[in-house]
């Protein structure tokens, strides 16, 4: 079922940056977080690293600090986890 998930920065004082992206799933592994159906060129995109990775499961909200990300392929990243 497709979702999104929701990426924020957070820098000294009230600086932030957020971006939502459009994605078919998330799975939580052993290696991180695996988020299928995502466009990487987004991510590339970026000028800025992640700090959170916010998505829903079975109606909670879940909000994980993440390390970098890495592309398994043009639509699949994998998040670590902090």
């Amino acid at each position: 079922m497709p979702t999104t998930i929701f990426l924020e920065a957070h820098y000294f004082g009230e600086d932030s940056e957020e971006l939502r992206l459009a994605c078919d799933a998330v799975a939580a592994t052993a290696g991180g977080l695996v988020i299928a159906g995502v466009e990487t060129r987004h991510l590339r995109a970026l000028k800025w690293r992640p700090d959170y990775l916010s998505y829903w499961d079975d109606g909670q909200l879940l909000r994980l600090a993440v390390g970098p990300w890495i592309a398994l392929d043009a639509l699949t990243v994998r998040f670590t986890l902090r």
